[in-house]
């Protein structure tokens, strides 16, 4: 990371400044946030032990520096606070493999004793698969070399096995960022041993309409911890739209409804992510974390099997997606 010091305090000095006008618990659970990574940033592992969960950051290193690879800022967006969790949007710019990149993620923290704590197990699992998205989806050649074979059949096999990814990828980030690249060759093997065992099903969805004015028919559907509902043969690759529900663990979409209305300022609601082209071909994709209408409903399983329906719009926006779609779960 090449992020200055001064940087670093001016972000912390505007969370505490913005603070004035929220709630005291949203202005620490962010404050928090921006004080931890200011700590990664700085190698100062003794401060960062003080912000996390106890144990979390055990195995971890402080380096985040590698040849070719560095991080320029950290941008925070507004946190999203309950009784018993926080979420801080958390944006970061930088270079990878000497490219720019940019990827977006979400600081948990957990309150412990009254005290706001960053949980580093789930960040950091996040983080990693918010880096690998972005770079297999802006920087095809890189990945093709790091993994070994066609970026078509990597996104086919990401969309499979996320969270085998996502698993693979903690050791690369604890090892430092110098060992991304065998945190990828982990998880290309990961994902051929577990295709057969663990990806998920992909099953009919019949969702159309527009995407920032761009026509789309999402024919495919899946449930992997996330909703994925695309055109083609992958989400990552195509026009798609992805829904994380932050569902408690183990807990499934059976017999539920989400609805959540644009303007609703309450915390919590699904983080949406959706995809298309734009006029050049160029795949493009955008990340909200509220401001749009959503209807989401699921029905009982049967066999394994859940139906749904799915109503999405973003006000001001050429972006309406309406229709039905199924999801194995089993």
């Amino acid at each position: 990371m090449k992020l200055t010091k001064i940087a670093l305090l001016q972000m912390i000095l505007l969370l505490l400044l913005t603070a004035c006008s929220e709630s005291e618990e949203r202005a620490t659970s962010g404050a928090v946030a921006a004080d931890f990574w200011a700590a990664m940033e700085l190698g100062d592992r003794a401060r960062a032990e003080q912000l996390v969960v106890p144990g979390s950051l055990d195995g971890s290193t402080m380096n985040f520096e590698a040849e070719g690879n560095r991080i320029e800022s950290i941008r925070f967006g507004e946190a999203m606070v309950s009784s018993d969790m926080a979420a801080v949007p958390t944006t970061m710019v930088g270079v990878f493999n000497e490219r720019p990149v940019e990827f977006s993620f979400d600081t948990r923290l957990v309150p412990i004793e009254g005290v706001w704590k960053v949980d580093f197990n789930t960040t950091s699992t996040g983080m990693m698969g918010a880096m690998l998205k972005q770079a297999m989806s802006t920087f095809s050649e890189v990945m093709a070399e790091g993994v070994g074979q066609a970026m078509t059949e990597i996104g086919s096999a990401l969309s499979e096995s996320a969270d085998v990814l996502a698993d693979s990828l903690r050791e690369g980030f604890q090892q430092g960022a110098s060992g991304l690249s065998q945190g990828l060759d982990s998880a290309s093997d990961a994902l051929r041993r577990s295709q057969e065992s663990s990806a998920p099903v992909t099953l009919v969805a019949r969702v159309s309409g527009e995407i920032k004015g761009s026509p789309v028919a999402l024919v495919a559907s899946e449930w992997g911890n996330t909703l994925a509902i695309y055109q083609g043969d992958g989400w990552g690759f195509n026009p798609s739209i992805l829904l994380f529900l932050f569902l408690p663990e183990a807990e499934l979409p059976i017999d539920r409804t989400i609805t959540v209305a644009d303007g609703d300022p309450s915390f919590g609601h699904p983080h949406v992510h959706y995809r298309w082209w734009d006029s050049a071909g160029e795949l493009q994709t955008t990340v909200l974390t509220g401001g749009y209408n959503l209807q989401l409903q699921f029905g009982a399983a049967i066999e394994g099997r859940v139906d749904g329906t799915l109503r999405f719009d973003v006000p001001g926006e050429e972006t309406r997606l309406q229709g039905e779609f199924s999801i194995r779960v089993d």
